[in-house]
C-alpha cells in the first residue's frame, strides 16, 4: 500500500489548484486595449526622456504593444534606477502590468516577481583611446558606477591587481571629459553607459571587463502567477527579434551585445 500516499497527494494537489483564481492578465489587456508599464525616470540609454529618443526598452515595448493592438502607458518610477532591488521600487500590481527599463534578473528580482527571458546585458566595461585589453599598470582610470548591482567591491580589488588607480568622477559626461584633459588614460564604467559614450565618441574603444567581475542579464518583470501575459509578451519578443526589429532598434542606441 505504499504506493497509496504519493497518489493520494498528487490528487490533493491537483484539488487544491482547481481553486486557484483563473489567470486574466492577459484577457484583462486585452480587454482594456491597454498596457501600464513601470519604468524608471531616466536610465539611458534604456529610458532616457527624450521625445526623439526616448530609450531603447521604452521603443521595445512600444513595438510589443503596438503589434498586440495595445495603447502603451508608461509609469515613470523616481525609484527605479537607484537600486536593482525592486523591493525598493514601491510598485505593486495596481500601479503597472509590466515593469521595464532595466530589470536585473538576478535571484533578488525573481524573489519578488516573475521574469521574461533575457534580451541584454550589462557588466564593467572600459573605454580607451586605442585597442587595450585590460587596464594596465600605472594608468589611471575615471569610474562612475551607473546603478547599484554590480560589484564594486570586486572591480576595485581587480584594479589594485592591475596596478590601476580609480579616480571616482560624477557623471558619465565627466568620463569623458576626464579622457579628453588627460586625468585619466582610460575610463571604466556600466557597460550600457560606456555604449551610449562611444556613439558620441567612436575614436574610443569599448572593451568588456573579465566575465569574473560580474555580468547581469536584463529583461522584463512580470507580476506572480501573470503567466498568460509573460508567454504573450515573450511570443512578441521573438517576433521582434526574428524580423530584425530588435537589431534595428540596438543600433539605434548604439548597444552592441557582442563581447
Amino acid at each position: 500500500m505504499g504506493w497509496l500516499l504519493p497518489v493520494v497527494i498528487c490528487f490533493a494537489l491537483l484539488f487544491a489548484l482547481s481553486f486557484l483564481p483563473a489567470d486574466r492578465s492577459l484577457r484583462q489587456i486585452d480587454e482594456q486595449g491597454l498596457i501600464s508599464v513601470c519604468m524608471p525616470e531616466s536610465y539611458p540609454p534604456l529610458v532616457t526622456g527624450e521625445p526623439e529618443r526616448p530609450g531603447f526598452e521604452v521603443e521595445l515595448v512600444r513595438e510589443i504593444a503596438e503589434r498586440a493592438g495595445w495603447r502603451l502607458r508608461v509609469s515613470s518610477n523616481p525609484y527605479m534606477g537607484r537600486d536593482f532591488n525592486p523591493r525598493a521600487w514601491h510598485i505593486n500590481r495596481s500601479i503597472c502590468q509590466m515593469v521595464a527599463g532595466g530589470v536585473a534578473l538576478s535571484d533578488t528580482t525573481q524573489a519578488f516577481m516573475d521574469t521574461g527571458a533575457p534580451h541584454l546585458e550589462t557588466g564593467w566595461a572600459m573605454l580607451s583611446a586605442g585597442p587595450q585589453e585590460a587596464p594596465e599598470e600605472g594608468q589611471t582610470a575615471a569610474f562612475y558606477a551607473g546603478l547599484a548591482g554590480l560589484d564594486r567591491i570586486g572591480l576595485g580589488q581587480y584594479l589594485r591587481g592591475q596596478g590601476t588607480t580609480a579616480r571616482i568622477v560624477q557623471s558619465p559626461a565627466a568620463l569623458l571629459e576626464a579622457l579628453e584633459t588627460g586625468e585619466a588614460e582610460i575610463a571604466i564604467t556600466e557597460a550600457l553607459i560606456a555604449q551610449t559614450l562611444i556613439a558620441e565618441r567612436p575614436d574610443l574603444t569599448l572593451t568588456w571587463l573579465p566575465g569574473e567581475l560580474g555580468r547581469i542579464p536584463l529583461g522584463f518583470g512580470f507580476w506572480r502567477g501573470d503567466l498568460t501575459l509573460r508567454r504573450e509578451v515573450t511570443r512578441l519578443l521573438e517576433e521582434i527579434e526574428s524580423d530584425g526589429t530588435f537589431a534595428e532598434l540596438a543600433s539605434r542606441y548604439s548597444l552592441d551585445q557582442s563581447r
